[in-house]
């Protein structure tokens, strides 16, 4: 497995997000013509509005090479979604009351109809979009557009966005559930903060020391990356899947105890 770094620095998503396209896009295009089995995004897919979450990468290298396209594209947004739901059920167990921020983007969304699907979880979706207030609702959630409503509703809250207020506005001794990177809780000591974003990898299964840490622990991997190891243990092995009733959640849990990160 290989780490590529992009040129593009988060401010060019805002900048320049035809330049960050046609980027992912060559990226996409090296991957296919050197031999690449898959090609993790990671936190390439994280500007909707620019691939799409990977549909027009895709679609681009399809215009490249045709029938010919040899590399599989995944965001890695499952397994990242799957950790986050996974850590919050060890931490809080079923039935729980939490106040969820970064729950319109599409890991946060996919966390929120999980948690409380699968373990009838009463949750506060926060946003300070009108219209995804108004979805939240519709799906017969709670929402919310002030952080200070989460003070009153639940210390155990589930942090999806690197928001300043957070760290205002989160009541004192709560427990946090953070996928957000970075996230902005480092100077609240009073707080229990888990990170539920990051798996661990065994080391033993590897045939070769990790050289790129990204600024974390040598056994450390960001589960959107990790996705790759799953996505590429799938093609060597050739699994068919679980039952189609499994939601992709649980296949993409159920699948990274099979491989070397945990």
């Amino acid at each position: 497995m290989q780490t590529w770094t992009s040129a593009p620095f988060v401010r060019h998503f805002i900048t320049s997000p035809k330049a960050v396209k046609l980027n992912i896009e060559a990226a996409a295009r090296h991957a296919n013509d050197t031999g690449v089995k898959v090609l993790c995004l990671g936190a390439l897919n994280k500007a909707e509005s620019i691939n799409g979450g990977g549909v027009s990468v895709v679609m681009a290298l399809g215009r490249y090479c045709g029938d010919n396209r040899k590399v599989s594209i995944i965001h890695g947004n499952h397994l990242t979604a799957a950790a986050v739901v996974e850590t919050t059920h060890q931490c809080f167990g079923d039935n729980a009351r939490v106040f969820l921020t970064g729950a319109s983007s599409k890991v946060g969304w996919a966390v929120a109809q999980a948690l409380r699907d699968c373990h009838d979880y009463d949750i506060l979706c926060h946003s300070t979009d009108k219209s995804r207030r108004d979805i939240f609702r519709e799906h017969n959630f709670r929402a919310t557009s002030s952080l200070k409503d989460g003070m009153s509703f639940s210390n155990l809250w589930i942090v999806g966005k690197n928001d300043p207020g957070v760290a205002k506005y989160i009541p004192e001794g709560s427990t946090a559930v953070v996928f957000s990177v970075p996230h902005c809780l480092y100077e609240r000591k009073d707080v229990r903060v888990v990170e539920a974003g990051t798996l661990h990898m065994d080391l033993t299964r590897l045939d070769r020391h990790c050289l790129f840490s990204n600024m974390m622990k040598g056994h450390e991997i960001f589960a959107c990356h990790a996705a790759g190891i799953v996505a590429a243990h799938r093609l060597k092995t050739k699994l068919s899947g679980e039952s189609s009733k499994m939601n992709a959640l649980q296949k993409a849990w159920n699948q990274i105890q099979l491989d070397t990160v945990s």
